[in-house]
């Protein structure tokens, strides 16, 4: 009987011993989730005093690839993929100038965003600002087209921007009407492409008058219709049935074979 109570009690002092030891295994987990909670909140505070930190004032040069404070940085108005500062933009603006190329673009690889004279005017001395505004003046005068009055005892220097519909103008130094579109005096009762069809004609004719007369060909007296002699005599009647001379064009007669002769 004594046996029994003594292995009894072993029994339960290793019971008493298990879970002693489950209790401790229970602190250890609290306290390791303890040290993890406050790991995580070291860290975030950690991340935030990083990202709050003097450091992200700072910009960096993509020209001289320094970092630099964010009131030495230039701001492109139209450009958020490239950074530059304040310094290399004023530098890259006054070589463009010197070099008489307008629009000044942004110094990034490809980018074409247009830098604008009044954000750089202070970090550029004021002839080269003053330049700048007289070369965009100057190219944007290039991108119209330029012409004279045409009045022969005008001839103005005009400038005519397509970008705007005005056909019907006055010359602002004779004050007559002309066709601005196309650079004629203004030709009433027709419109442009009438008159365009009409002046290509009477082009094409001159054209025609001109190989007639260096080939010596022969216009009929009477419809005016050219004619050309490849062979045969001097006697000709042409398809409007009117019959003249081929060497002096006149109306023809059998005085004319004389012509011939001579």
């Amino acid at each position: 009987m004594a046996d029994i109570i003594s292995k009894v009690f072993d029994e339960n002092e290793d019971f008493r011993a298990l879970t002693v030891s489950d209790d401790e295994c229970a602190e250890e987990l609290q306290l390791q989730e303890v040290l993890a909670a406050s790991f995580y909140h070291l860290h975030m505070s950690s991340s935030t005093l990083i990202h709050e930190s003097p450091e992200s004032s700072q910009g960096y040069c993509e020209i001289c690839m320094d970092t630099k404070g964010k009131d030495e940085m230039f701001k492109l108005n139209n450009c958020s993929h490239h950074s530059f500062c304040s310094g290399c933009i004023g530098l890259h603006a006054q070589s463009k100038i010197q070099q008489n190329i307008f629009p000044v673009t942004c110094p990034g690889l490809r980018c074409r965003a247009i830098i604008e004279p009044e954000t750089c005017k202070s970090i550029i001395p004021e002839d080269v600002f003053a330049r700048w505004e007289e070369g965009l003046s100057e190219s944007s005068l290039l991108a119209c087209e330029k012409f004279y009055c045409p009045y022969k005892n005008c001839s103005e220097l005009l400038i005519y921007d397509h970008d705007e519909e005005i056909i019907e103008c006055i010359c602002p130094s004779c004050q007559r009407l002309f066709c601005a579109s196309c650079c004629v005096p203004w030709h009433t009762g027709l419109d442009c492409d009438k008159f365009q069809k009409e002046e290509k004609d009477k082009e094409e004719d001159l054209k025609v008058e001109e190989l007639a007369k260096n080939s010596k060909w022969m216009k009929c007296p009477h419809c005016k219709h050219i004619v050309q002699k490849a062979d045969g005599c001097i006697h000709i009647t042409c398809w409007c049935k009117y019959e003249f001379c081929y060497v002096c064009g006149g109306t023809w007669s059998e005085e004319h074979w004389s012509c011939q002769i001579s």
